[in-house]
């Protein structure tokens, strides 16, 4: 690593603060306010770092830490699963020459047993050229989002959907849906009883238990979360909400900060597909953001030609594959990995030869 890099942790929050206003593509989770509630509702530190240069150039990479085995270690997040991009901020765009130097020293021999690391999907490409290749402690996971560049105002962001887009849109406005946007918490609830809709509907397509679907939601969104998300940081979470004759239909959560992320979405597909709601409440959280000065709404992560990315192409969004990464002092995914299928191996064996005694 260069030696000539001041590093800081953590991170002083003056320059942290500048580096947010000066970067077009900073979103609420990469500000101060949102690494400490993350440390407040989930028991994580402040170990954001700071890289100074000589020239002056620094980045700010926010990233939160706990101490395992009595402080013998530590795991590191930016972020931790479910609370956002992390990733550096800078006063311009970063280089992959710059991103080297971050993984040079994250990677270095620290007491931390493992890094994990989901930056912005708009640095995809600089992180791309910089992240170690795959191995038994580097893991790389291939993620694909979608953002809308909100450049030229609502009237140049609906010139770029899609036929399909600005027809359900003007169907959906025919159809007298009610529209709230909520920042108070109020409406968590609706967006709950919507999400339990929703996990009955994925449950369905995938051929899982309902129960395992909503396990895996619990875990990364637990029922907590959002009110203590809400109490703490003002007006950063809006919550947007349609009722077709007076019953919901569908529900987007997106934070705001200097650039609007929708994070968070659920219907009743039958209201929802008939009334076009969906391609309403985005089309009315984009122009919300563009009159607040967004330059981006992201719209989060997709698979790679999904119909989920296909409706956010509708709406002029553009996919940025990037990579999900974690460095590991020790091998932990790569066992972790051999433990299941090795149990995954027993319990099917074990099915195969109670199978002929089942009635």
């Amino acid at each position: 690593m260069d030696s000539k890099v001041e590093i800081l942790s953590p991170a002083p929050r003056d320059l942290w603060q500048k580096a947010i206003s000066a970067q077009s593509g900073a979103l609420l989770s990469h500000t101060p306010q949102w690494l400490d509630t993350i440390c407040a509702v989930d028991g994580w530190t402040d170990a954001s770092r700071l890289y100074l240069w000589p020239s002056g150039q620094y980045l700010v990479l926010p990233m939160v830490g706990k101490r395992l085995g009595g402080g013998l270690a530590t795991i590191e997040d930016s972020f931790p699963p479910g609370w956002g991009y992390g990733g550096v901020i800078s006063s311009r765009n970063v280089t992959p020459d710059e991103l080297a130097v971050v993984i040079a020293d994250l990677a270095s021999s620290r007491n931390s047993l493992r890094v994990h690391i989901c930056p912005n999907s708009l640095q995809g490409n600089a992180w791309w050229q910089v992240v170690p290749a795959t191995s038994r402690r580097t893991v790389i996971w291939r993620r694909n989002a979608h953002a809308i560049d909100l450049e030229g105002g609502t009237n140049a962001v609906w010139k770029r959907f899609s036929q399909n887009a600005r027809r359900g849109i003007r169907k959906a406005e025919k159809q007298g849906i009610e529209v709230e946007c909520d920042t108070t918490g109020r409406l968590l609830g609706v967006f709950e009883e919507l999400l339990l809709l929703s996990t009955q509907r994925w449950a369905k397509q995938d051929d899982v238990p309902v129960s395992l679907i909503r396990m895996r939601i619990r875990r990364f969104n637990p029922a907590n979360r959002w009110p203590e998300i809400i109490k703490r940081i003002g007006g950063g979470v809006a919550i947007w909400l349609a009722r077709y004759r007076g019953e919901p239909a569908a529900a987007l959560v997106i934070l705001r900060g200097p650039n609007d992320h929708y994070t968070r979405g659920a219907m009743c597909k039958e209201l929802a597909g008939q009334t076009g709601a969906n391609k309403l409440l985005h089309w009315l959280a984009i122009q919300d953001a563009c009159q607040r000065g967004a330059r981006w709404y992201q719209m989060g992560q997709s698979g790679f030609g999904d119909p989920v990315g296909f409706f956010k192409e509708s709406l002029g969004a553009q996919a940025y594959p990037f990579p999900e990464f974690q460095l590991e002092r020790l091998p932990i995914t790569f066992l972790t990995g051999v433990a299941r299928a090795s149990a995954k191996h027993v319990l099917t064996t074990v099915r195969g030869a109670i199978r002929p005694f089942a009635t």
